[in-house]
């Protein structure tokens, strides 16, 4: 079972890179593995009687419904809300927290955890091996840095080459 949630590429957008045109609908699918999560989920479309497809007002087709609406504002919203109550217990955070941080944490969480990078690529939705592999060569400077290997780079230098990949 998967849920709709922020974007999904369209056929047309799938075959080029970056963002979406502007005023589009997008939105992603997001597999659920918790086996226990998804039977209370799927009980709770039936026994609701939610329809799980609707039509498009616009186009005519049948498309699948979305249990719930989320939209990007939704999330960055209650983001927002939870770092404002952080922040009032004094917590603080080395960097920005986005919906895109939680997506970089996810990616990196699944390499410490050992999951094949094909995997990890399908999961993440991209396109490209090369847009997955930029997540090991974070994990391949993490771990060198565990166990204190060396580079004859300058610091400096190292930094920059990790925020271009950012």
């Amino acid at each position: 079972m998967q849920l709709a949630t922020l974007k999904q590429r369209t056929e047309k957008a799938a075959e080029t890179a970056g963002r979406m045109p502007a005023g589009q609908q997008t939105h992603r699918l997001v597999p659920l593995s918790d086996s226990r999560y998804v039977s209370q989920l799927q009980t709770m479309v039936a026994t609701l009687k939610i329809p799980m497809e609707r039509r498009n007002r616009r186009t005519g087709r049948t498309e699948k419904a979305r249990i719930w609406e989320v939209t990007d504002r939704t999330v960055r919203t209650r983001i927002g809300e939870a770092v404002a109550a952080a922040a009032a217990d004094g917590v603080t955070f080395s960097v920005p927290v986005t919906p895109h941080t939680f997506r970089h944490s996810y990616a990196m969480h699944m390499l410490y955890a050992g999951i094949p990078l094909k995997v990890l690529q399908s999961l993440m939705g991209h396109k490209s091996i090369s847009s997955t592999e930029v997540y090991t060569k974070v994990f391949a400077l993490d771990v060198a840095a565990r166990h204190r290997v060396q580079f004859a780079m300058p610091e400096s230098d190292a930094v920059a080459m990790l925020k271009q990949l950012s």
